[in-house]
């Protein structure tokens, strides 16, 4: 169990995104299996992905991204981090934290600010291989900074880190050990399609119509999963009917890690927490990072996979149906190069993070009960 006194929280700050939240639930869980009680901060976009989340408190506050946009923006979003950062203060007065992480996205910043205020310890955990604007400006207080992938760009000279990995959901963990599903020539081939949460159309345009552009042979074996927008549920589903390809079309899966297992080829986005998720499963895939992502970060995360022979990276501008149907026929003829770019993806992003990430708070807790 971690030390100090185990009544106070931990506090957890992340927002924005899945790819945030997902990690940080995945730690929550770490704590929770060790006794401690857990505090989440975040924004109202990352409550959306709270729904699971174990936390024993919880508390939203406002923040925004000061990057981007002109004058009148940066002003907006300055405003409401202050704002944030006076909520974190209040709300960490009443609820005395015992140590704090922050996991990027906005809403660490102004949580993280608060609690180096209120004299309360913190560390700062990376997802991506590039360093996010919101931890840079958090590194250098910070009591350890914890990266996911062996290479961190974007870190200011001097500043130590360590690798831990990505923390991943019970879900995930509980399916990795699933085998390579049988691929020989009379058995189904499973694809598994998503776009995160900024999908976007060519997420329901592009994987379509290269499938259907398959040989007869191939596409009558083909069962797929697919992760599409609302507004195009209907069609995604007729170009499949007309292709003769059994689908099964959704806006959201909420069981994906057992999707993720039980698939042949992953076709979506290079989230970090996406990538880490098929390094522990073990599943080879098609990445296709978001454009515009900030300093390009996705592309850093499908490098893990590409540099390992896990992994085919399609740029975005390049992701249509020729370069995808070209991909597929060559990956989908060939189950030995599926079985091996598996293999080549399992273990690839280092594993136990959750651990690893509660031994560090522990240990900060420690020091601060011995000073």
């Amino acid at each position: 169990m971690i030390g100090g006194d185990k009544d106070r929280p931990i506090a957890l700050a992340a927002g924005g995104t899945g790819g945030h939240m997902f990690p940080a639930q995945a730690f929550a869980q770490e704590l929770k299996r060790r006794g401690r009680r857990v505090l989440l901060v975040t924004d109202e976009r990352g409550a959306r992905y709270a729904e699971d989340f174990p936390a024993d408190e919880r508390f939203q506050i406002s923040a925004a991204t000061p990057s981007i946009g002109g004058p009148v923006a940066k002003g907006v979003a300055a405003l409401s981090i202050a704002q944030g950062l006076l909520t974190a203060l209040r709300e960490f007065r009443k609820r005395r934290p015992a140590a704090a992480v922050g996991f990027g996205g906005y809403p660490s910043l102004p949580a993280m600010k608060a609690a180096a205020f209120r004299g309360v310890p913190y560390g700062v955990h990376e997802q991506n291989a590039v360093l996010g604007r919101a931890n840079r400006m958090l590194v250098k207080g910070a009591a350890f900074t914890a990266q996911a992938f062996p290479m961190l760009e974007k870190l200011s000279a001097g500043v130590k880190t360590v690798e831990v990995g990505n923390p991943v959901r019970d879900a995930v963990a509980a399916v990795a050990d699933t085998p390579f599903p049988p691929a020989g020539e009379d058995d189904p081939i499973n694809i598994l399609i998503f776009g995160g949460s900024q999908g976007a159309s060519i997420f329901s345009q592009a994987p379509v119509g290269a499938i259907a552009e398959l040989p007869a042979e191939l596409r009558l074996r083909l069962q797929v999963t697919h992760q599409a927008r609302e507004e195009d549920l209907a069609r995604v589903r007729g170009d499949y009917a007309l292709a003769g390809v059994e689908c099964d079309v959704a806006p959201f899966f909420r069981d994906l890690p057992r999707r993720m297992a039980a698939a042949h080829l992953v076709i979506s986005r290079a989230g970090a927490s996406t990538v880490t998720e098929l390094s522990a499963i073990g599943r080879p895939s098609v990445l296709v990072p978001l454009a515009i992502a900030m300093d390009d970060h996705q592309t850093g995360n499908a490098h893990v996979l590409s540099k390992a022979s896990a992994a085919i990276v399609l740029p975005e501008s390049r992701f249509n149906q020729d370069s995808l149907g070209a991909a597929l026929s060559t990956l989908l003829a060939n189950p030995g190069r599926l079985l091996s770019m598996a293999a080549a993806a399992k273990g690839r992003v280092k594993q136990g993070a959750a651990a690893a990430l509660a031994d560090l708070v522990e240990d900060v807790v420690n020091a601060r009960a011995a000073a």
